[in-house]
């Protein structure tokens, strides 16, 4: 009978577990989907909030029913090119326009609005509605008193356009850094940017190009140039160039494509499909060298492509300022067909190729980034890309090239 007993009581427990077990399979489903569904619509009001409070529409601190009323009532979406777009209108006059946000901060993916006023040509109002960073650090960027810091900063500024965050610079369009969240606030930045590149060039999806120029990617070498030799004419001051914003997914297209070059022989040192292999370090084996005097290098990208931009790494762990550096593009190999001209510093028309206006430039680890947009910002189609070069002006007159990538949408 004791036996019989312990028998019922283990039967009895198994059958509360299993039944637990049961029951606890069919609600865990139900409440991660209660707690998914809550987070979408917390967000979908964050996300409200953030359009008419940027808009000022109502004050960041009005209650959710007037939030609601002032979305349904004065806000209409709309879509610029391939922009996500919201409207304010009073009796049927604009009066601000918002735009989608979106970026990377220190810990993880944030969003946001920019609104810009009726005169679309300054900054209205910006707005964080969804972020990972810390309170203490990286989520200062939702205070609105620094936020209002952007608001009446122009689209466009002398030399370039967008705004600049930082908190040893002074200017028209910088606003005053958040200390200890530099790489948050780089990627507010980046989102604002980005949101008013592409609304300027009509409503296209753009983000900053990413060179890939982390410390295992390049050699991090910024040698001084030698007090003895003299500058070129044309020479630019070094500073931090601006964003070069692209359009979304945008990808090397030099990469592994065949090279050619001016030259009968074989380059001096090295070869030549190291130029289109990815690795852009500047070690003692990682560089082409070719012989004394002008010289080019040209890439096959296989057919007719939309270029955005063009990245040239000349030798640079030493310090060198490589003369008559030309881009052009052109849609046959032997460039007699549409041959454009990208870039040229080519200062006094040495290489024949007619006078360049524009400057002459340190090799560095950061490259030489031309613009290959236009002014439409859409790319310049081009199937070959070839590079000119007139050796170095400091330590001899040979070309050496580390890397050239090529960049736009394969299609």
């Amino acid at each position: 009978m004791g036996h019989s007993m312990r028998s019922s009581r283990c039967y009895g427990a198994t059958a509360r577990l299993t039944v637990a077990a049961i029951v606890g399979a069919l609600v865990l489903p139900v409440v991660l989907l209660s707690a998914a569904r809550t987070g979408a619509v917390d967000l979908a009001a964050a996300h409200r909030r953030a359009v008419v409070c940027a808009l000022s529409l109502v004050q960041d601190d009005a209650s959710d029913a007037a939030v609601d009323a002032a979305f349904s009532s004065r806000v209409n979406r709309t879509r610029i090119g391939e922009m996500d777009a919201y409207e304010s209108r009073t009796d049927g006059a604009l009066t601000g326009l918002a735009l989608e946000m979106v970026g990377e901060g220190f810990r993880g993916q944030m969003k946001g609005i920019l609104a810009i006023d009726p005169s679309l040509k300054k900054i209205l109002g910006v707005r964080i509605y969804k972020d990972k960073e810390t309170k203490k650090r990286g989520g200062k960027i939702k205070n609105v008193a620094w936020l209002s810091k952007f608001n009446g900063l122009s689209l466009i500024r002398e030399g370039g356009f967008g705004v600049k965050i930082s908190s040893k610079e002074k200017g028209p369009n910088v606003v005053d850094s958040i200390t200890g969240a530099t790489r948050t606030v780089h990627g507010l930045k980046s989102m604002i940017n980005s949101a008013i590149a592409g609304y300027l060039a009509g409503g296209v999806l753009l983000e900053p190009l990413d060179l890939d120029l982390g410390v295992d990617a390049v050699t991090r070498a910024t040698p001084g140039y030698p007090k003895h030799l003299k500058n070129p004419p044309h020479l630019r001051k070094e500073v931090k160039r601006e964003t070069l914003f692209v359009s979304v997914g945008v990808t090397n297209l030099a990469l592994g494509r065949p090279v050619s070059c001016g030259m009968e022989d074989e380059p001096i040192i090295g070869e030549l499909d190291q130029i289109t292999d990815g690795i852009k370090k500047s070690g003692p084996f990682d560089f082409v060298e070719l012989d004394p005097g002008p010289q080019w290098v040209q890439i096959d990208l296989g057919k007719r492509q939309t270029v955005q931009a063009i990245a040239v790494w000349h030798f640079y762990k030493n310090p060198t300022i490589y003369n008559d550096v030309i881009v052009q593009v052109a849609d046959d190999a032997e460039f007699a067909n549409n041959v454009r001209t990208l870039f040229n510093n080519d200062h006094d028309d040495s290489t024949g190729l007619g006078a360049g206006k524009d400057t002459a430039y340190y090799a560095r680890w950061w490259s030489e980034l031309v613009d290959a947009r236009g002014d439409d910002k859409k790319g310049t189609p081009a199937r070959y890309v070839r590079v000119y070069s007139n050796g170095g002006a400091s330590i001899d007159d040979m070309t050496r090239f580390v890397e050239i990538q090529i960049y736009g949408e394969d299609k």
